[in-house]
């Protein structure tokens, strides 16, 4: 089985870049050598110019330093366009293949991971590893180049002058060790970032629901206390960088002032003094490139080293999945078994019924749902979540509805019967103006019921067989209830699917087919159909005897 991008080392990634777009990196190594290769003339023609006005010479044609300068802009922008586009791309395939494997992965592979690190680890991290193949690799090639074309150029005038690269070459390798001991506290503060952005979110979900926040232990001791922790390690490692990065124009300083000194023992000439200026400043570039290039590789090594974190996590089957494989290896849908505070429980669900899923608050039913959900999705059945909590797109109704579908205009009309029948046409005064209703982050312009609504209709439009609802009416009052349950059930295209609840209200109970009756270190301690279950002297009767008076 071949791996994907992201399953490799990144010396393998990079390879792998290469060889998809080797013409454009081709071509762009060879725009970058005429780039320098063009600039190495510019020393001796500067040298030339000095020359002929210490001789009294006037200049008369100055043309091929205008011909030049458009050389090196044409070769320089082309050679800077072709590293960074198959950058981009690589960077796109990333994020798309990390979400996709997220997507398509058991929920219980990444419960460690946070949304801030999920964010982090997608858009930061990544956005790391493009830098290190889209600009740091295109100076490395500059830096190679320029050793490769400048410093045959520079012995060839004279050799001795070479002894002053030194400083230049020490001030370098002095920087890579500096920038290299960093590396820890730069994937610390990455870390952190990613826990600093969580509590914001958290923080502001927060707010929309604890009442009374005013009077609690304050959020921002919180956020300041992970927040400094971030802020110290990022300290740290750009404390490294700063001392490190002066560095490089102090050893071409000292290379400046060892060369002039060479020159000048040497009695090679003033003019000399300027075509060695020259070199130094095309050295300049590259050298100076050398901080961002040593920042984003140790950048780029600690963003790789989370990004495969995850991936690991993502490709090794959790203790959960492993449970319920081990207890569902027949695939056999009338005997789905799943884990229950440390013992097994049989859940029997017959197709096309509408099962439902009862007990104490805090007993599992939730934990339970998750498994099912599970263990079908491992017999290639198609399965609808619906959680407590549905999210919804900062979108529109319809893109919320259709989410991942190529709708039809039968499907609108549809989606347009099932807004009218969970009593959200309200929600505009034209319904033709319904579908493209802007919910708002989270659905804010929603209510909580109302946004549950939204993701009920979402789950019916999906075409999956199995529609698992957790609590789903629990925000409708009794009288909407009925009304929705009724019609649902007289809908052609919900006579092939299977319908599985919980909730905690009667109403919805009475709605059902079978009742499973859970309870906390127990198990299921009554099953059977509703009418039966719900007379006199069952403990389901006993369970909801208050909501009958």
């Amino acid at each position: 089985m071949n791996k994907t991008k992201l399953e490799g080392s990144l010396k393998s990634l990079i390879w792998k870049q290469f060889t998809d777009f080797y013409i454009y990196y081709l071509c762009a190594l060879f725009f970058l050598f005429l780039t320098l290769y063009v600039q190495s003339l510019l020393p001796f023609w500067a040298k030339e110019i000095a020359d002929t006005i210490s001789s009294g010479v006037p200049i008369e044609n100055t043309s091929k330093f205008y011909y030049l300068a458009i050389a090196i802009l044409v070769f320089r922008t082309l050679s800077r366009l072709l590293f960074f586009y198959p950058a981009r791309l690589m960077e796109r395939d990333l994020r798309v293949e990390l979400v996709s494997k997220i997507e398509n992965t058991s929920p219980w592979r990444y419960l460690k991971f946070d949304k801030g690190q999920l964010f982090q680890i997608i858009y930061t991290d990544i956005e790391h590893v493009r830098a290190l193949v889209g600009f740091a690799l295109l100076q490395l090639g500059n830096i190679i180049f320029a050793i490769i074309i400048l410093v045959p150029q520079i012995a060839s005038f004279n050799s001795k002058l070479l002894w002053a690269l030194l400083p230049m070459l020490i001030a370098f390798l002095l920087f890579t060790f500096i920038i290299v001991k960093t590396l820890d506290y730069r994937k610390q503060t990455m870390e952190l970032q990613g826990d600093v952005q969580n509590i914001i979110m958290e923080t502001y979900k927060g707010k929309q629901t604890i009442k009374n926040f005013h009077v609690e232990k304050s959020f921002i001791s919180w956020f300041k206390e992970v927040s400094s922790i971030e802020l110290l390690n990022f300290y740290k490692a750009g404390s490294a960088g700063g001392i490190a990065t002066p560095l490089l124009p102090l050893g071409i300083g000292l290379s400046l002032l060892l060369g002039a000194h060479l020159i000048y023992i040497q009695d090679l000439g003033a003019s000399s003094l300027v075509l060695f200026s020259g070199f130094i400043f095309l050295f300049m570039e590259p050298l100076m490139y050398v901080a961002w290039v040593g920042i984003i590789w140790v950048g780029a090594l600690a963003s790789w080293e989370r990004i495969s974190g995850l991936i690991n996590a993502l490709n090794k089957k959790s203790e959960e999945e492993i449970a319920l494989n081990n207890l569902n290896k027949s695939a056999n849908l009338k005997e789905l078994r799943v884990c229950f505070w440390g013992s097994d429980i049989l859940i029997n669900i017959k197709k096309y019924s509408w099962p439902v899923i009862i007990g104490a608050t805090g007993c599992g039913k939730t934990t339970v749902m998750q498994q099912i959900a599970e263990v079908l999705s491992n017999q290639d059945q198609t399965i609808s979540f619906v959680s407590q909590t549905p999210y919804i797109y900062n979108d529109t109704l319809e893109n919320n509805i259709f989410l991942g579908l190529e709708e039809t205009e039968r499907d609108k009309l549809l989606a347009l019967d099932l807004l009218g029948l969970m009593g959200l046409d309200i929600l505009t005064k034209d319904k033709e103006e319904l579908l493209s209703l802007e919910v708002g982050e989270n659905g804010k312009r929603l209510s909580g019921g109302q946004a549950k609504r939204v993701c009920l209709i979402r789950s019916i439009i999906s075409g999956a067989d199995f529609l698992l609802w957790d609590d789903p009416f629990s925000s409708v009052d009794l009288i909407l209830e009925k009304e929705i349950i009724r019609k649902l059930k007289s809908l052609g295209l919900m006579q092939n699917k299977t319908v599985v609840l919980t909730s905690h209200r009667l109403s919805t109970v009475r709605f059902s087919d079978n009742v499973i009756f859970l309870k906390k270190q127990e198990g299921i301690i009554e099953e059977g159909p509703v009418k039966q279950l719900l007379r006199q002297e069952t403990r389901t009767y006993e369970h909801f005897k208050k909501q009958m008076v």
